[in-house]
């Protein structure tokens, strides 16, 4: 028996992303979490799940649904997804999330489909009202309460949204950022966001993937005190140099999204299998780009999973110039899970050489520490 996944905040689907929805839009039965209204049951069991705090320095929080497809036989079957999520704090003002999923035809199986949904909170108490219908009015409920609080771990971290807060994973519902005040002086910072897998084994990127890239990104730049940002989006395994903009906004951040959208590992450039040392050339580019550039960085950041290779890069590629050379860091996510090598990747050795430092992270408080000692230059 197969499971079809489908992970609707996560989706690459716009018409399946869960969003922030509008009540005043909403007739009385859509908003009737309560069961007022004497609508037939549909089938289905939903599972909490509760917040953790991500790599963007945010608690993620949602459910899965599993939902019997034998009630779905044939075509024209949606489903509409509707959550109420209400802080128990000095606010209380719902916030509800929303989606439809369009069903494909559905033959004669005994298969259960699993719905994921995902939104963002900050720290607080909330109570969460859920409920599914489909097109004959048919409805599953649940409600449940949950806490988003900063383990022991975690107790550094400055959560990125506001307590009592709720918005979804494209940040509607956030309030605009400001930067905070900041006794460090400010740096001119390059990135340079190796967008791979957070998984060596794996040969595309994830909605996981994305968000890991995306999240550690945003919460990099809102961290570092920056006067000017220069980001580098690029790929060892396509020998790739994905994006570049010298004078990088956080508003800009669409154009990574679009960047991620260009990484196909499962297919193989016939230029990568004449040139299997590109990755080196490409590697030693951008840093060799960074030694000799007109306005030089006062820091730059390797950012990403580690990678697939693991070569020595030649010392003479990565000769200083006589001027004030930048602090290179390498901020490295390694899953908890077994990883295949727990040797140095290239990207280590490079940064090695170039007397910079590897600070490995695995979990949402390892990287905050590390964006302090990079803010400090230790």
């Amino acid at each position: 028996m197969w499971r079809a996944l489908i992970f609707v905040a996560l989706s690459a689907i716009p018409a399946v992303a869960q969003t922030i929805a509008d009540p005043s839009r909403f007739t009385a039965a859509m908003a009737d979490f309560e069961g007022s209204f004497n609508a037939q049951p549909l089938r289905c069991e939903v599972t909490p799940i509760r917040p953790m705090l991500n790599f963007g320095f945010r608690f993620q929080a949602g459910y899965m649904a599993s939902v019997p497809m034998s009630q779905y036989l044939g075509k024209g079957h949606s489903l509409v997804i509707l959550v109420r999520v209400t802080p128990e704090g000095g606010t209380g003002k719902p916030v509800y999330l929303g989606s439809r999923i369009r069903l494909p035809e559905i033959p004669r199986t005994k298969t259960e489909m699993e719905i994921g949904g995902f939104y963002l909170l900050g720290e607080g108490h909330y109570q969460v009202a859920w409920k599914m219908w489909d097109e004959s009015g048919r409805v599953c409920r649940k409600h449940w309460k949950m806490d988003a609080r900063l383990t022991h771990g975690e107790h550094t971290v400055k959560v990125a949204l506001p307590p009592e807060t709720v918005a979804d994973l494209g940040l509607n519902g956030a309030p605009a950022a400001s930067p905070g005040p900041d006794d460090a002086p400010p740096i001119r910072l390059t990135v340079l966001l190796h967008a791979a897998p957070t998984s060596p084994r794996r040969m595309r990127l994830s909605g996981r993937d994305r968000q890991m890239l995306l999240g550690t990104l945003s919460a990099l730049l809102d961290r570092l005190p920056a006067r000017s940002v220069r980001l580098v989006v690029f790929n060892l395994d396509q020998q790739k140099e994905l994006y570049r903009d010298d004078q990088f906004m956080t508003q800009f951040l669409y154009r990574v999204v679009q960047s991620l959208d260009t990484v196909e590992l499962g297919t193989v450039d016939m230029q990568v299998l004449r040139n299997p040392g590109g990755h080196l050339d490409l590697l030693t580019d951008l840093i060799h780009s960074e030694l000799t550039s007109q306005s030089p960085s006062d820091v730059v950041v390797f950012l990403g999973p580690i990678a697939r290779f693991s070569d020595k890069v030649p010392s003479e590629l990565l000769e200083r110039s006589g001027g004030q050379a930048p602090h290179f860091y390498y901020i490295q996510y390694r899953s908890l899970m077994p990883q295949p090598s727990e040797f140095p990747d290239v990207i280590t050795r490079a940064v090695a050489r170039l007397k910079g430092k590897t600070l490995v992270v695995h979990t949402p408080g390892d990287f905050a520490k590390a964006i302090e000692q990079v803010e400090r230059k230790q």
